[in-house]
């Protein structure tokens, strides 16, 4: 029967230094990590082997992501460019540059099954096929900038971008149809889609949020936070959870398992400072957050279960290798892989 975990075992194996503050990492599929800075770096890490891609220009990368097979890695962000490299051996080629003038880059995203990378600018959404670097469609946004984009899991169906007054999601397939409006009045800061594709998580600039479930315009309201919504995270599973950090503490939603009631929530009162990032482990409840006074924190069932205080004003995490191993950025610089190891007391 399996174990109850009750305690983690936290070990720091690896360290890198970067020149500035983390601004983003990501790990592709074969475990090689990725990693930028606010200097404008961005570096390949797989255990000795540590390569870097773009040397500091003093023009911050603010986003940074792996295709879905770990072909490809973009990033983007203060120089107004999208960089594409093809991965391989452990290193990469720059395969494109792609010039957006005069505009500060912090949204794209890669499809989850398909090499299409979305990316905003101003007012526009592009949509381009790699490795042939063709342009599939141009998305012009009327009435506001792009806020934030995602596609919908688990097969990139749907384009979401968020804009001044709510949500607009387009069919993969039918890039010319009029997309599906989800209005919220005010604009929308965040979204995340739920893994299994069934609910939008909206972060509305007025510290509330909105829940949609898929083929429902009528949004679940969420409210009552002490502060702005910083991040959200899903848990995986068929009855995901839904976790929102604001501040210094962590709201864990839950959707009732009676169909006409909604979600209830649980507070998890952190008083560590304002975290900065939080994730659920790949296929467990276990979710990890950092925040910005140097602890790295983990919950179990609202339970916390490990802390680990490095002083190490951390920015950003990322989970790998099946959710036994971490990976964390700082404000100074520090890009440190943890082992995480549970260990039990009985058994269920």
């Amino acid at each position: 029967m399996p174990r109850i975990v009750t305690e983690l075992s936290l070990k720091q194996y690896a360290h890198r230094q970067l020149n500035e503050y983390v601004t983003a990492v990501s790990v592709a599929s074969s475990g090689l990590l990725a990693a930028a800075s606010a200097s404008g770096e961005v570096v390949l890490w797989l255990e000795d082997s540590f390569t870097v891609l773009l040397e500091s220009n003093e023009k911050s990368i603010d986003t940074l992501c792996f295709s879905y097979d770990g072909s490809f890695l973009a990033a983007a962000g203060q120089a107004g460019i999208v960089y594409v490299w093809q991965i391989s051996n452990r290193t990469g080629q720059l395969l494109a540059s792609i010039d957006c003038p005069k505009k500060w880059l912090e949204h794209l995203a890669w499809s989850p099954e398909v090499n299409y990378l979305a990316f905003g600018f101003g007012r526009y959404a592009q949509i381009w096929q790699f490795p042939n670097q063709e342009l599939i469609t141009t998305i012009h946004l009327e009435e506001s900038n792009v806020l934030g984009l995602a596609w919908r899991p688990p097969l990139g169906s749907h384009l979401t971008i968020a804009h001044q007054f709510g949500v607009k999601i387009w069919d993969a397939q039918k890039w010319d149809e009029d997309p599906i409006s989800l209005q919220t009045e005010v604009a929308v800061v965040d979204l995340a889609w739920s893994g299994e594709g069934r609910y939008l998580a909206v972060n509305r600039i007025d510290k509330t949020a909105s829940l949609f479930e898929w083929g429902n315009i009528e949004p679940w309201f969420l409210h009552g936070f002490l502060g702005k919504i910083r991040k959200f995270a899903w848990s995986y599973g068929k009855d995901p959870l839904l976790a929102m950090s604001t501040v210094d503490e962590i709201v864990i939603w839950k959707r009732s398992s009676k169909p006409d009631e909604g979600w209830s929530a649980n507070v998890l009162k952190v008083g560590l400072g304002n975290l900065e990032d939080i994730a659920f482990a790949p296929g467990s409840e276990l979710l990890a957050a950092v925040s910005e006074n140097g602890s790295l924190n983990f919950w179990l069932k609202n339970k916390q279960i490990a802390i680990d205080k490095q002083q190490d004003n951390y920015s950003c995490l990322h989970w790998f290798n099946d959710a036994q191993q971490l990976l964390t950025g700082s404000q100074n610089g520090n890009l440190t892989q943890w082992k995480v190891l549970p260990r039990g007391r009985g058994f269920a």
